[in-house]
């Protein structure tokens, strides 16, 4: 008798076990945190960047990248994969991506331009390029090159906080 109830309670016990296990691989595999947020960034085609900026009055940044690009790929790993660089893009920013060698179109302003045709719009001269636009898709700045994930997070206080206006950059930095 006690061998039958033995067993019933590992019947019981397996698919809520089993249930568990199978969330907290799931989870894993997703990346969710505790908040219910992915610990990576949600990136937003050019256009869709835009509109989004537009319509949640956020500041953009546009990384312009090309498939060949070293150190591209290095920004993607060690900036945008840095996790206070994650939590600052989730709460105050629309992220978005844009091959600067595409000739896919996309819909700015008045027109509809590729990929090639928007980098040299914004001044683009090597890669990776990353843009920041206002809410309503008007340039800020344009900084070539690997920006690490600190001075990157300085950038955007830098920036959110309108400073720009007041200071240059390496004067907000010294503050």
């Amino acid at each position: 008798e006690d061998t039958i109830m033995m067993r019933k309670r590992i019947l019981i016990l397996t698919p809520s076990t089993l249930a568990i296990i199978v969330f907290a691989f799931t989870s894993l595999v997703q990346g969710v945190e505790g908040n219910g947020k992915t610990n990576e960034i949600t990136w937003q085609t050019f256009d869709k960047g835009v509109e989004l900026a537009k319509k949640e009055k956020k500041m953009m940044v546009l990384d312009i990248y090309t498939d060949w690009c070293h150190w591209c790929k290095v920004m993607d790993k060690d900036t945008y994969g840095n996790p206070e660089v994650v939590k600052y893009a989730q709460e105050i920013l629309v992220m978005a991506k844009l091959n600067a060698e595409t000739d896919e179109k996309f819909k700015f302003k008045e027109g509809n331009y590729s990929g090639r045709q928007l980098s040299m719009m914004f001044g683009v001269e090597g890669f990776p390029s990353t843009i920041f636009l206002n809410s309503e898709g008007e340039l800020i700045t344009t900084v070539s090159g690997f920006i690490p994930a600190d001075r990157f997070i300085l950038m955007l206080k830098y920036l959110e906080g309108n400073w720009y206006e007041k200071m240059k950059f390496d004067e907000f930095v010294k503050r």
